[in-house]
């Protein structure tokens, strides 16, 4: 048996050389492979579970995808003309104004700010006394000259000449007749008997002379001057609603006298102040235009 052994020994070595060599092989083909087809496998197929849905609705296809897979064009939006606002130029000379306005007269002032000018509005049919800085109509006052005044409307440079008449309006439509609103009546605590006269209950005067803060936001007042000298007390941009406005005083009215008393300064407008507390009647002297006018309130 030993002898037999080691008669046949090298045909053990062959075998297991052979062995040897289909596992080194078989090594090297799984390695060259895994490198040459990483994404390969073999087997049978795991089924993977999809991902859940997520949160907000069903999913939605790409309407651009969609739309090149079946070959239609999609339009396209087209952009929209942003409206730029006309730029300013303060320089440009200025053309005469396209506003229905007519300038009645100006005041300059050493001080531009300080400089008046009165307006009518041709629609309306009301008077206005305007300072640099106010609106006009939807423009705004730029420069008070002797004979014009230089405004910005709608972005343009323009002018209102002394003497000169506004644009026609635009022609009208015809329309169906309204009839008119009724009037609701005036204010009860001030009654106007005729265009100078009127009556003011007592609790309304001393509610008014009570907040003198409240009376100085209804109307703007300024010191006016006649060649060179303190005349009273011009009122402009007084509001709709207000006392002034419910007394019969109008936009650009100097009040130059009270109870026969000059208010051409700040003191005797103060001391005047507290005797009208105590009056039964008041009379102003106004004047309008260049013509004086009187106002009589009875207080009762």
């Amino acid at each position: 048996m030993e002898l037999l052994f080691r008669k046949y020994f090298w045909t053990l070595n062959l075998a297991f050389l052979a062995v040897a060599a289909l596992l080194c092989a078989g090594i090297a083909n799984s390695w060259i492979t895994s490198k040459i087809a990483p994404g390969l496998s073999f087997g049978f197929d795991v089924p993977v579970r999809a991902p859940p849905p997520t949160a907000g609705g069903p999913a939605r296809l790409h309407l651009e995808t969609t739309a090149s897979f079946l070959g239609i064009v999609l339009p396209k939006d087209e952009p929209v003309a942003i409206p730029r606002e006309p730029v300013f130029d303060p320089n440009a000379a200025p053309v005469r104004s396209s506003l229905r306005v007519s300038l009645i007269g100006t005041m300059v002032a050493n001080r531009p700010e300080w400089s008046l000018a009165t307006i009518r509005d041709d629609n309306a049919r009301e008077t206005g006394v305007y300072m640099p800085g106010d609106r006009l109509l939807g423009a705004e006052v730029l420069e008070i000259e002797r004979l014009r005044v230089i405004i910005k409307n709608e972005g343009r440079k323009e002018y209102i000449a002394l003497g000169e008449i506004g644009p026609p309006p635009p022609p009208m439509t015809a329309v169906s007749a309204v009839p008119p609103a009724v009037s609701s009546g005036g204010d009860a605590n001030v009654r106007q008997i005729d265009d100078n006269n009127y009556e003011i209950t007592r609790d309304e005067l001393d509610k008014q002379l009570s907040n003198l803060n409240a009376i100085a936001t209804q109307a703007r007042i300024v010191p006016s001057f006649k060649n060179g000298v303190a005349n009273g007390f011009k009122l402009f941009s007084i509001r709709p609603g207000s006392l002034y406005s419910k007394i019969g005083i109008e936009n650009g009215d100097v009040i130059r006298k009270i109870n026969g008393f000059e208010i051409n300064s700040p003191e005797k407008a103060l001391e005047l102040y507290a005797k009208l507390k105590e009056s039964s009647k008041v009379e102003l002297e106004l004047e309008r235009r260049g013509q004086v006018i009187p106002k009589s309130y009875v207080i009762r």
